[in-house]
């Protein structure tokens, strides 16, 4: 089957809640999996939201540090530059992520369609587990990505 939706998984699976994004990834039933092609991407870059067709959507999945241990958000990916901005927190990556955005939506390679889901994060030190918030709401995770699959793939 051609996978009808782009899910890039951000994140290092050593570092805490930051490997949130990748455990939920790859806890995603059979079903979900066969309609998405999965990227993990360690962290979002302008780079990797270039080049894919209009009519294929993408599902940016990342932990947010600043929001709530264990809250999730789900919104249009073009709206992350402002979340970013109300929570003015920084970003351990190159170039954060709401920037990346912003920098691809200047470059015409945003689809109305892309969508952020993020869980707010507590522990990012390399040797950390999930956070007890963090790991209480992997699940929910799970099912919210699953969903946004099966809306983007009903048939998958």
């Amino acid at each position: 089957m051609t996978p009808l939706i782009r899910v890039l998984a951000c994140g290092a699976i050593d570092r805490g809640d930051d490997g949130v994004a990748l455990r939920a990834v790859r806890s995603l039933p059979p079903g979900a999996r066969r309609g998405a092609q999965i990227d993990e991407v360690g962290y979002l870059s302008p780079e990797l939201l270039i080049g894919d067709a209009p009519e294929m959507p993408r599902l940016v999945l990342d932990c947010v540090a600043g929001l709530p241990g264990g809250e999730i958000v789900d919104l249009p990916l073009a709206e992350l530059p402002a979340l970013e901005a109300r929570m003015r927190t920084t970003s351990t990556h190159a170039l954060a992520p709401g920037a990346a955005v912003a920098l691809a939506l200047l470059l015409g390679a945003l689809h109305p369609s892309d969508r952020f889901l993020g869980i707010g994060g507590e522990r990012f030190e390399v040797g950390d587990a999930l956070s007890p918030a963090v790991s209480a709401r992997l699940g929910a995770l799970v099912d919210r990505m699953a969903a946004r699959i099966a809306e983007a793939a009903p048939c998958a």
